[in-house]
């Protein structure tokens, strides 16, 4: 039996690393190991061509010499980006000429089509094979519907690793377009789904409230089960000691400094204003040595961006790292003073278990999955709190015992999970 794992967007944009896209690397790397030693299933990385499917034989981020963007990837995201519009522009034209229905109708009323899958590297696609789409494919053409279909006309299971439902649950902290794509893309495909796995036990029960509310079809029966991520995300070949070299300037001066790292995209949801309001507390509190560092994409909100890049404190204490490779990442957790995720709300918080299996403090909001992620091993505040977050900061840096004593408690209870057994643990889902 072959697994086809759909990494589609992960493999077209290998600079992008975001927590999908890492997940998509770390559990597809894990599950190609696991079949390498089976001979009952075979793993299949795949991304979808526009028609068909094509094996991916590499799915690593490019690697950069330093955090700072250099100009050919800026003119490769240009490039993916015109790109992107013309599709769209292509989509509409068909649209509006009235075509898409003429080829829905030869596409779905071929008998071929229905009834033979095109050859995938020599072999058919199999009934009892299963698809898991993996990756963040909400904006893929319409052909990917049909491709599905067509997957489903010859008995191949359908399954959909389902991270949230942040843009239908709280369409405020996305754009409208991206709202109404990713709206699109789970009550058009939900119909094809025969089973739903879920990173959490909040993400799971969004997916039944949305099929309950109608949002999502509720005429399809759905296995809708849960398996946790790992935490274990660097490659061994990843060596800190030959890859500081390259480290930015900036990265290097934090090297002795005690700094607070958060970890993410600067988008609405991470509920940045409060980090900020928390962080200005500090610093009026007379705690003028610590930083507050950013790893993560800016430019996705613009009034993110302008609520950190016009705080007085901006280029002296609080620093915008951008991307970051995983071994930098590796280098912040191990050198940060605690991690803080303030999000309103989250489908799972990677970076909550990267941090512990790091043995770092962690103030996490108690928003969404994170206290079910964190467990005890957190201090919890109000998202919309920003005083409870300062307090909570306020408890670790007055009191080194207390920070010590948290730290060796991390160190001798908290048990990570790593990638492998998450791959297992998905498999069994699958299975089962």
């Amino acid at each position: 039996m072959k697994i086809f794992i759909d990494c589609t967007h992960t493999a077209k944009h290998t600079y992008k690393n975001t927590g999908i896209h890492r997940v998509v690397r770390e559990l597809t790397s894990e599950l190609l190991k696991i079949s390498s030693n089976r001979t009952d299933i075979e793993i299949v990385a795949v991304m979808f061509d526009g028609s068909f499917i094509q094996r991916v034989t590499n799915l690593n981020q490019q690697q950069d010499d330093s955090i700072k963007v250099n100009k050919y990837l800026v003119i490769t995201k240009i490039n993916i980006k015109v790109k992107s519009i013309l599709f769209r522009l292509k989509n509409k034209l068909i649209k509006l000429l009235h075509l898409s229905n003429l080829i829905d109708w030869f596409d779905l009323n071929s008998e071929k089509k229905k009834k033979v899958l095109p050859e995938f590297e020599g072999s058919i696609v199999q009934p009892g094979d299963i698809y898991v789409i993996a990756d963040a494919n909400w904006d893929l053409p319409k052909t990917y519907y049909r491709f599905l279909q067509r997957l489903k006309m010859n008995k191949v299971t359908i399954v959909v690793i389902c991270y949230d439902l942040i843009p239908i649950k709280f369409p405020e902290f996305s754009s409208k377009g991206f709202t109404e794509v990713f709206t699109k893309f789970y009550s058009d495909y939900s119909t094809l789904f025969d089973k739903v796995l879920c990173i959490s036990q909040k993400s799971a029960e969004d997916y039944k409230k949305a099929k309950s509310q109608g949002i999502l079809d509720n005429n399809n029966t759905q296995i809708i089960q849960t398996f946790r991520l790992g935490c274990n995300y660097y490659k061994d070949n990843l060596l800190l000691g030959e890859i500081n070299n390259n480290f930015d300037v900036k990265l290097q001066k934090l090297l002795n400094k005690k700094y607070i790292l958060v970890v993410g995209s600067l988008v609405p949801h991470k509920n940045i204003k409060t980090i900020i309001l928390a962080f200005d507390l500090l610093i009026n509190s007379s705690y003028d040595d610590v930083f507050l560092v950013f790893a993560g994409n800016k430019g996705w909100d613009s009034e993110t961006d302008n609520l950190i890049e016009s705080n007085k404190m901006y280029g002296k204490l609080i620093q915008i790292l951008g991307s970051v490779t995983d071994a930098q990442l590796d280098f912040l957790y191990q050198n940060c003073y605690c991690l803080v995720q303030a999000s309103f709300y989250e489908g799972f918080g990677l970076p909550v278990v990267e941090a512990l299996q790091h043995c770092k403090p962690v103030i996490a909001s108690n928003g969404g999955s994170l206290p079910e992620v964190g467990g005890d091993f957190c201090r919890y505040f109000s998202p919309t709190q920003p005083t409870e977050l300062y307090e909570a900061l306020k408890e670790l840096l007055d009191s080194e015992i207390f920070y010590n004593n948290l730290v060796e408690r991390i160190k001798n209870e908290y048990v990570p999970f790593s990638w492998q057994e998450s791959a297992e643990e998905f498999l069994s889902c699958l299975y089962n």
